[in-house]
């Protein structure tokens, strides 16, 4: 006996599975029955009209909007149906998480055998559509650009803190552009990682559209994981980097502090460490 494949369900968020139905609404006010002109089957109605007239006056222009509307009819008619069909497969859950993180890890036979950190960000909503649009093409969710860049410059600056954490100098002075480097060599791909999933209400763990963050440092010699921390102590390192800033700013070592927030949030990794060598060739000529 014929067994016919179950087709595999398409999970959707709450705002997309909503905008079909409207589709749906559209669909109807289209060449939905019965006719009532203006509020369902436009079209038919249309087709109708123009049907009379050129019964009664016989001119070609009616016969082509005749066919012209045939057509849209058809056509609205088939995407109709072929709606119908995917819709169905579509499984609504109403809490998404949305995950942007930086990562970097290595494995070595000699210690520290093991290296990891991250750097993350993310947050729990039901309006996913806020943060991100579903590309058709690749059938996947993807982040909307300004919300990618505001995450990133988050992760840069969170980085960024780290290392005022651990790395200043007595003159103010930070040893960020050797980490950052260091940290390049063993990035993981994809960089970022962009995570866009639907959870199950029991893995909300943070008041809705609210930003989290969350950062972890793993080395394996003899120790455990060195540490990891959440929100409330991320959000302390940035705390002390606005510290650090406005000190830095009263000694005059930075002139123009917005802008200095700015260009490293706005400044990739990359293109962060190129600046830094070409400043360091730079330095090195002026010295000869």
């Amino acid at each position: 006996m014929l067994r016919l494949a179950v087709e595999p369900g398409v999970t959707v968020s709450d705002s997309e599975y909503f905008s079909e139905l409207r589709r749906f609404r559209e669909f109807k006010r289209l060449v939905g029955r019965p006719v009532v002109p203006g509020k369902v089957g436009v079209l038919w109605s249309a087709w109708g009209r123009s049907m009379a007239l050129w019964y009664w006056r016989r001119e070609p222009r009616y016969l082509e909007e005749i066919r012209a509307l045939a057509r849209r009819v058809h056509e609205a008619q088939r995407k109709w149906m072929e709606a119908r069909q995917y819709f169905k497969r579509k499984i609504r859950m109403p809490f998404w998480r949305i995950d942007v993180a930086y990562q970097f890890q290595k494995s070595t036979h000699v210690p520290p055998y093991h290296f990891y950190c991250e750097f993350r960000k993310f947050l729990f909503t039901k309006t996913p559509d806020k943060y991100c649009y579903f590309d058709e093409k690749t059938g996947e969710y993807k982040l909307l650009p300004e919300f990618q860049r505001e995450a990133e410059g988050d992760l840069r600056e969170i980085m960024f803190a780290s290392s005022i954490i651990v790395r200043v100098r007595k003159d103010l002075t930070v040893a960020h552009a050797d980490w950052v480097e260091a940290l390049l060599e063993i990035k993981s791909l994809p960089f970022p990682n962009v995570e866009i999933a639907p959870v199950p209400k029991e893995e909300v763990t943070a008041p809705l559209d609210e930003q989290q963050y969350y950062v972890r440092f793993e080395e394996v010699v003899r120790e455990p994981p060195k540490g990891e921390y959440e929100t409330k102590e991320v959000m302390s390192w940035l705390a002390h980097y606005r510290r650090w800033l406005a000190e830095a700013t009263a000694r005059g070592i930075i002139k123009m502090p917005a802008a200095y927030t700015r260009g490293l949030r706005q400044t990739s990794l990359e293109d962060f460490i190129r600046k830094v060598k070409e400043r360091r060739e730079e330095l090195r000529g002026a010295g000869q």
